[in-house]
């Protein structure tokens, strides 16, 4: 699901960058489109997809993970969840930087 919704938001941001550009007239459509086809670069689309992938395996992961070894009542759901979001934004920070450091460079 995250994959496609990567591309989903490609799609929804190149389309509003159209009628932006277009509608406000700094731009043509033929040079806007000239210029997605120039500047477009296959590997990134590649390198989004995997970033997504991995984030999705963590986000879930690292969720899954908590709520299976939450015990107690509803407090202890609430910390076990706050945990989760904690040390899911961690760990995509640090493979977001790894992620980049191995296919960008």
């Amino acid at each position: 699901m995250m994959p496609f919704l990567v591309i989903f938001s490609m799609g929804i941001g190149l389309f509003g960058g159209y009628l932006v550009g277009v509608f406000s007239d700094i731009i043509t459509t033929a040079d806007y489109l000239l210029g997605i086809q120039y500047a477009f670069i296959p590997y990134y689309v590649t390198y989004s997809l995997v970033k997504s992938l991995v984030f999705a395996f963590i986000i879930s992961s690292v969720a899954a993970y908590y709520g299976y070894y939450a015990y107690g009542g509803a407090l202890d759901v609430g910390k076990a969840s706050t945990n989760a979001v904690v040390n899911s934004s961690i760990l995509i920070l640090f493979f977001n930087l790894l992620i980049t450091n191995v296919m960008l460079n």
